[in-house]
């Protein structure tokens, strides 16, 4: 079975259509994917980007509107522009990094996503989190309370040096060991180098070949 890391910033748009469409790619390519929040605010400052890519740019953020809702219909993914852009997604990012670490990420992750893409619940509201964090079988007011810690805080801010460190600029992003892959026109590709079908992968040793041919 592949591995692959998905990073992910709740905030992101483009992420909606990874969220949508990740779980049963994966499944059908048979490859474990781990769900990893993290910070784009930190790393867009290291990088000397005092805001997001489409913030003050109106015309490439009329034409990212356009093409969501373009691949979403190409996809067959619910598609509803949320009234609130960019969302406050700190407390959910730390919801997120927490459970990450308890088992429950992609649970909250779909949920928190399909509130806020299809019903316009905005994410990083009070009613968004609730919701998706019970959706994951959780106590929301548990869960607040763990997710404020400084250790959760901490962590949040590990896992987003560590993202910046592999090299992850942009959400979505997945990481196959070393190898990186940016945007959700990359996750097909993503998917593939994980279990070696890309002509890009390395070639798998000889004792791996003969077992993959035997299989």
């Amino acid at each position: 079975m592949g591995r692959m890391t998905f990073w992910f910033e709740y905030a992101s748009t483009y992420t909606w259509l990874t969220v949508a469409r990740l779980p049963a790619l994966a499944q059908a390519r048979g490859v474990q994917v781990d769900w990893r929040p993290f910070l784009l605010a930190p790393i867009f400052k290291h990088q000397g980007m005092a805001q997001g890519p489409f913030l003050g740019h109106p015309p490439k953020l009329k034409y990212m509107w356009r093409d969501l809702e373009r691949r979403a219909a190409v996809h067959g993914i619910a598609y509803r522009k949320p009234s609130v852009y960019p969302p406050n997604t700190l407390l959910t990012a730390r919801v997120g990094t927490l459970a990450s670490v308890q088992g429950w990420c992609e649970a909250f992750t779909r949920e928190s996503f399909r509130l806020h893409w299809t019903e316009d619940v905005c994410i990083g509201t009070d009613d968004n989190l609730k919701r998706a964090i019970a959706a994951a079988g959780r106590d929301p007011e548990e869960v607040f309370a763990a997710a404020q810690s400084d250790a959760t805080k901490q962590l949040l801010r590990s896992v987003t040096d560590a993202a910046e460190a592999l090299g992850v600029f942009g959400s979505p992003s997945f990481t196959v060991g070393d190898e990186l892959f940016w945007g959700d026109d990359r996750l097909e590709d993503a998917l593939a180098f994980a279990t070696g079908a890309h002509p890009g992968a390395p070639a798998a040793s000889p004792p791996v070949a003969a077992a993959r041919a035997a299989g």
